[in-house]
Order: structure tokens, then C-alpha cells, then sequence
């Protein structure tokens, strides 16, 4: 299928425009981790350039615990920690501490279920949306969706970029060992404290765990929010230029309603996005919907479709994927199949609550130098893989349009 080819004077100046309004969210309204008041300046500027291309935009506000997903290093270390001296004072006990933090590890990092929020304190965050009606009958609907916030610091991603793994490596393999050692000292009913056997020599060993969970509590920096010109103004913007992109060429949907999406609190875990699904779901029973979810659109030689979210985890839709790629090959683009290793897009959400969806990520996931840290600023971005960013979405709605999803 042919796709009409963009002006390139309007494609250049939409990815400028993209990269202006970037540098103005940055620095008029500052840090904007999830829930603050910078993320909330970022959605209602947001809002003013949807209205500007004539576009009814919606924020909807909801709440969220603002740090409880990024302190899970922080708390899982403390806790752990808390094994150490009931190794030896209490022995029966010392595996309680472990045994929790590593409920609180697989939940929050792995499920990205959030059983820290009760015990947090919650602050507003918004999601913008709004809808682009067909010309003619509504027959089936796509969501694009990017989030808004920036994530609190990683403090070691920013200190020991090249040696970053190694950090979380330590933490995992300390709070493994106090967890094993308690285990054996509470099952087989030892006592450090009488003597210098086994039970002395596991618990002195636990000495060299220390040092894993002390990077574990200073893991997140809650002083400094990374700038999140690639994570993931990148793709915030990316969507809402889409819509300038649209009215600028004259682009017409004649069978497909487009949802502008940009979320707030993706950085808390996935929040904004489960947030919006919550309350509109159930809307969307009428005609066929999918969801594509940009994240991080800064490399064009990493410029992919990701078919897998969350950690690895969660499978998307080959069908929405197998669009984005055919959407692709109309461009140009020859994009590859990835995943995504290490922490989650907006689209894991979707895919979890059963919407056909796929994510598109121009990013490298060793992780990126700049990945949630103060580096993610102005200087990462490539105005080149905005341009290609635009041009595939383009692509996308107007064969989704045309042609539906693949058989």
C-alpha cells in the first residue's frame, strides 16, 4: 500500500516544533516527577497546543502515591538490613525482614503490582486526552500515547554509567544471601551466638552483604528528577505533534477516531496509563480499538517495535506490531522486533487489560547512558528520529484507516 508522501518542509518544521516545545517544558516548568506540580504545568501546556489545532482536550486527575514505586530499592534494603542483627538476637525471626522485602522485589519490580502505595502520601497527577473524529462513519479507533513525567534519579546510573549492572546485580545477590542464610539458621534451629561453627561463619558472611544494601538505600535520588527530554517528552510530543502534523497536511481519517493520549505518573509504575484505562475501557466497546505507546524516541539506530513489555513479560499484539512494521516498510523504515528488558512503557497496561497494542522505543536498553538520570536532557535529542517518529505515525493511522489490523 502506497502512503502519500509527507511535505518535508511541514515534517521538518512539526520535529522542531517538538523539539521547541521540549525545551520550553523544561525549562519554564521544571522537574516533573509524577504527581508534582511541574508535571501538571507540562499537561495543561500540552492541553493549549491540542485546543490550538482545534481539538477538545480532557484532563482527567487521579491519584497516585508519588514515590512509592521508585523507593521499592530503598525499602527492600532496610528491610533486609533488619535481618541482619535478628540473625544473631533472634535467629527464629531473621528470615520475617527478608522474606518481605523480597514479596515487596517481585511485586513492584517484576508485577508492577504496588503494594507500597498504602503507605505512602498521594498527590494529584492528570492524564490528557483528546479525540480525533473520522470524516465519515467511526469504524474502528487508535490510541497514541506518550507519557509526561520524569523519573526520580538513579544515583549510580548517573555516577557509574559503564558499570551501572553491576549495581543492581549487588543489591539482589545481598538481600538473596541474608534471605538464604536466615532461612537456614530458623529451619535447622542454629545459634550464631554459642561458639564458632557454621552458624558464626554464615552470619559473619553476611558482612559482605552490607555493602549491596547500602547502594540499595541510595539507589533513588528524590532531589534530582531527570530532565526526560527522551524519557519521554520524546514521545509526548511526539503525539501531540502528530495532531499539528495532521491539520497541517490536510490529513483526514475517513473511518478511524484517533486518541491523543499523553499520561501522567508512568514513572510511578504504569499509573497514569491504568488510570485512564479505568475510566474510559469501557467506552470503547463500540468499534475495534488499539493502542500504540511511544517511549523514548532519541535513536534512530535503535528505532524499534517492541513486542514484549514489562521486564520481558508481557506479550503485545502481533497484529498491532505487524501494522506498525507494514506502517514502517511505507516509510522506509526497516524496523526490528525488540524488547523491553528492563522496566515497562505504557503499553504493558494496555496489553494487561486485553487492548490490541504494541510499543515503539528508539532507545538503547543496556541501559542508555542518560536512562533516568540528569543527562536525559536537550542534548540526546535527534531532531532525524523525531522526523521518522512522525512519518511512521502518520504511516500508521493512515493504513490502520485504509486497511484495518493484518489478518
Amino acid at each position: 500500500m502506497a502512503i502519500p508522501s509527507l511535505d518535508n518542509k511541514n515534517l521538518r518544521d512539526c520535529a522542531d516544533y517538538c523539539v521547541d516545545s521540549i525545551r520550553k517544558i523544561i525549562e519554564q516548568f521544571g522537574p516533573r516527577p509524577p504527581g508534582s506540580k511541574g508535571e501538571r504545568q507540562c499537561q495543561e501546556f500540552l492541553r493549549d497546543e491540542l485546543a490550538h489545532v482545534g481539538l477538545t482536550p480532557t484532563l482527567d486527575v487521579f491519584p497516585v502515591a508519588q514515590k512509592a514505586f521508585m523507593a521499592m530499592p530503598v525499602v527492600c534494603s532496610l528491610l533486609t538490613l533488619c535481618a541482619f542483627p535478628l540473625y544473631w538476637l533472634a535467629p527464629r525471626l531473621s528470615p520475617i525482614p527478608a522474606l518481605l522485602a523480597l514479596i515487596v522485589c517481585l511485586c513492584e519490580l517484576l508485577f508492577y503490582r504496588h503494594i507500597l502505595t498504602p503507605f505512602f502520601p498521594k498527590s494529584e497527577s492528570c492524564n490528557l486526552w483528546a479525540a480525533l473524529p473520522p470524516s465519515g462513519e467511526k469504524q474502528r479507533r487508535i490510541i497514541l500515547g506518550g507519557h509526561a513525567d520524569g523519573a526520580f534519579e538513579w544515583r549510580f546510573q548517573y555516577l557509574f554509567p559503564r558499570i551501572f549492572p553491576v549495581f543492581p546485580a549487588l543489591i539482589f545477590l545481598s538481600l538473596g544471601y541474608i534471605l538464604l542464610s536466615s532461612l537456614a539458621i530458623a529451619l535447622f534451629g542454629g545459634d550464631a551466638m554459642t561458639g564458632m561453627g557454621v552458624w558464626f561463619y554464615l552470619g559473619l558472611a553476611q558482612l559482605a552483604a552490607l555493602p549491596g544494601l547500602v547502594c540499595g538505600v541510595f539507589f533513588t535520588n528524590f532531589a534530582v528528577t531527570a530532565p526526560g527530554a527522551g524519557d519521554n517528552l520524546s514521545g509526548a510530543l511526539t503525539v501531540v505533534g502528530l495532531a499539528k502534523l495532521l491539520k497541517d497536511e490536510g490529513i483526514t481519517l475517513e473511518n478511524t477516531e484517533v486518541v491523543f493520549l499523553v499520561t501522567g505518573s508512568e514513572e510511578a509504575g504504569l499509573e497514569g496509563a491504568r488510570a485512564f484505562l479505568k475510566a474510559h475501557q469501557h467506552e470503547w466497546t463500540d468499534v475495534e480499538t488499539i493502542c500504540v505507546a511511544y517511549d523514548t524516541l532519541c535513536e534512530l539506530d535503535h528505532f524499534a517495535v517492541h513486542v514484549r513489555d514489562l521486564n520481558g513479560r508481557v506479550p503485545h499484539d502481533p497484529r498491532v506490531s505487524a501494522l506498525v512494521k507494514e506502517a514502517g516498510q511505507d516509510c522506509g523504515l526497516d524496523l526490528p522486533e525488540a524488547i523491553i528488558p528492563l522496566g515497562a512503557s505504557d503499553g504493558a497496561a494496555f496489553s494487561q487489560a486485553g487492548v490490541p497494542t504494541t510499543a515503539v522505543c528508539a532507545m538503547d536498553h543496556a541501559p542508555a547512558h542518560y536512562y533516568h538520570n540528569r543527562r536525559d536532557s536537550m542534548d540526546i535529542l535527534s531532531v532525524p528520529c523525531l522526523q521518522e517518529a512522525l512519518r511512521l505515525s502518520v504511516a500508521i493511522v493512515e493504513r490502520y484507516d485504509k486497511n484495518g489490523l493484518p489478518e
